[in-house]
C-alpha cells in the first residue's frame, strides 16, 4: 500500500519514543490516507502553526498546539475514496479512520499534541 498511517495523540514526544509508548488511551485520532495524506501536516507547518521533529517515515514526527489541530479533528476525519489525498484537511479510507471525539474535547487549547505519520510503503 502506497500511503500514510496517521495517530494524533496528547502523548509527549519522549513518550511516543519510549518502548512503552503508544497509550491507546490518549489517541485521539488515527486514518490511513493515500499519497498526498500527509499534506496537511506539512501545511500547518509552512504556516507556522505546527513543528516537525523527525522524517524519513518510521515516523515522521510533529508537533502542535491543541488550538490548531482540534477544530480540524472535530470536523471529522474527510473520507476520500480517491488515490490521491493532499490538502489543508486530513482526509483517509472509509473504515480506516477512528476518532475519540469526547478526548478531542477535553484537550485545553495551549496543550501540545503530538501527530506521527508512518510511511506504509
Amino acid at each position: 500500500m502506497l500511503g500514510w498511517w496517521t495517530v494524533v495523540t496528547t502523548e509527549t514526544l519522549e513518550q511516543r519514543k519510549q518502548a512503552g509508548g503508544n497509550s491507546k488511551e490518549m489517541t485521539l485520532a488515527t486514518w490511513d490516507a493515500g499519497l498526498g495524506g500527509m499534506d496537511w501536516i506539512i501545511n500547518l507547518c509552512k504556516a507556522g502553526k505546527a513543528t516537525q521533529h523527525s522524517s524519513g517515515g518510521y515516523p515522521n514526527r510533529f508537533t502542535a498546539l491543541a488550538s490548531e489541530l482540534v477544530p480540524l479533528l472535530e470536523k471529522g476525519i474527510a473520507e476520500n475514496p480517491g488515490v490521491r489525498f493532499g490538502g489543508d484537511t486530513p482526509t483517509g479510507w472509509k473504515g480506516s479512520i477512528t476518532v475519540h471525539p469526547e478526548r478531542i474535547a477535553a484537550c485545553s487549547p495551549q496543550q501540545l499534541l503530538t501527530v506521527e505519520v508512518w510511511d506504509q510503503s
